[in-house]
């Protein structure tokens, strides 16, 4: 049986995991409601770049200039809090993978490499942040192309990696309850 203790992506076991969840939950509440990302929803005429698949410099500069001095402190400081926010949906997707594995037990060390995936969502939504945050603050088109880019980066990783991981944890879960039926 291997020794998952030394690997960072099994820390999360048992009921940790569920906290880890429900501090997930209650931040994605209160960030995406009463939080600054969903102020920003709320914002006559503006329109998310980050729930856009994918936008062009000319695009992100235009939407982005179409706030006021107060929508452009609101869109920062949902930029910052949308860190923790990144941070804890990668963790989620790493221990329900984590969990998943430690259950099922695959002979090949090479599902292992399922653990890139929320990595690199974690780091496409941290460049798209980083560049929308630079491009809202030097009005530079050239920057808006990359967070653009970026957008659409974390799209095309966010799907594989919310797939993986719920199949993951389910199967995992599957074989958990198999495993204490048989005991």
């Amino acid at each position: 049986m291997q020794d998952y203790s030394a690997s960072p992506f099994h820390r999360f076991q048992g009921k940790s995991i569920l906290v880890l969840f429900a501090v997930f939950v209650a931040y994605t509440l209160w960030y995406t409601g009463p939080g600054y990302f969903g102020q920003m929803r709320t914002m006559q005429g503006y329109s998310s770049l980050q729930e856009m698949g994918f936008y062009t410099g000319r695009t992100a500069v235009e939407t982005l200039a179409t706030l006021d001095s107060a929508g452009r402190k609101t869109k920062l400081l949902a930029l910052i809090f949308d860190l923790p926010y990144m941070i804890l949906q990668a963790l989620v997707f790493e221990a329900f993978i984590a969990f998943g594995l430690r259950h099922i037990r695959p002979k090949n060390p090479k599902w292992n490499l399922l653990f890139i995936l929320p990595i690199l969502f974690l780091l496409a939504d941290f460049f798209e942040d980083s560049l929308i945050a630079l491009t809202l603050t030097t009005g530079s088109m050239i920057l808006g192309s990359i967070a653009g880019l970026f957008t659409a980066l974390k799209f095309a990783v966010f799907l594989p990696t919310i797939i993986v991981a719920t199949v993951a944890g389910i199967w995992g879960l599957i074989a958990w309850r198999r495993t204490v039926k048989s005991s």
